[in-house]
């Protein structure tokens, strides 16, 4: 059966490594020219040969914080292929950390990254999509862009705001037939956890790509995944005085970790 890509143009922001890197590869294997932007050559060269036998991969460098960036690679695509289909902004940086102990560099950083990231992709892919008629951006938040765990205050603040606005854009432009979906990943077996352990709920990336596809081609609004993440983010909306139990707790434990020197990288589940 034909897939819903197949024939379609895409720019996956963040593509050449995790979550954007499944992205890529499942998307190529739907038939759609993809391309994969990375903000480092050697990562776009790593991506390029690990991707070689799809024919339809292109690839390119761009520091997505930069608006003069992200213009060049939206008009990069459109150039070399006549439209774009999808805008996948992906690209992004966690950060857990007492937020009595942030810089203002540490905030300018993420809000550069995670959001102006963002903002720059939709500015720039909005007026193609318009003037072509159709299209859809897909925005990665998190499940911390719905939940808001302690000692992640600067995280929460761009990906709430990733949330919010990825709504609005939806029910604003839908009767101009261009679709905006959030994507609320929690967590992903992917190098983000490089040296510490995995946790028990983390499922691959690629597990991660087909569930964002299968929502993308149902043009859902929200799609959140893992399974628990989903489970815990409608307990704690169903039931306030649950939800600050859990909160306090989750806050309690992440102190008493930093104060030990071991980060507290669970969430209380035997709460719920």
């Amino acid at each position: 059966m034909k897939s819903t890509f197949d024939g379609k143009i895409a720019v996956v922001t963040g593509g050449t490594s995790g979550i954007g890197y499944a992205v890529t590869e499942e998307m190529l294997k739907r038939g759609a020219t993809v391309y994969a932007i990375g903000s480092r050559n050697e990562s776009i060269e790593k991506a390029r040969k690990s991707l070689a036998a799809y024919k339809n991969s292109r690839f390119l460098v761009a520091d997505v914080t930069v608006a003069d960036d992200v213009k060049r690679m939206i008009d990069t695509a459109v150039a070399g292929s006549g439209r774009l289909d999808y805008l996948f902004n992906n690209a992004g940086i966690g950060m857990t950390h007492p937020t009595r102990y942030l810089t203002l560099d540490m905030w300018k950083k993420i809000i550069d990254l995670n959001l102006w990231g963002v903002i720059y992709g939709i500015h720039f892919a909005l007026p193609v999509m318009l003037e072509q008629g159709s299209g859809h951006i897909v925005n990665t938040s998190s499940i911390a862009g719905i939940i808001a765990p302690p000692a992640q205050a600067a995280y929460c603040a761009t990906k709430y705001a990733v949330t919010g606005m990825t709504e609005a854009l939806r029910y604003e432009f839908a009767a101009d037939n261009i679709a905006f979906t959030t994507v609320c990943p929690a967590n992903v077996a992917t190098a983000i956890f490089a040296g510490t352990e995995i946790p028990k709920d983390a499922i691959p990336a690629d597990e991660a790509a087909r569930i964002i596809l299968d929502g993308v081609e149902k043009k859902e609004a929200l799609i959140i995944f893992p399974e628990y993440a989903k489970m815990l983010y409608e307990r704690l909306s169903a039931d306030p005085a649950l939800k600050d139990r859990f909160m306090l707790e989750y806050a309690r434990r992440r102190k008493a970790g930093w104060e030990r020197g071991v980060p507290y990288l669970g969430v209380p589940d035997d709460l719920l």
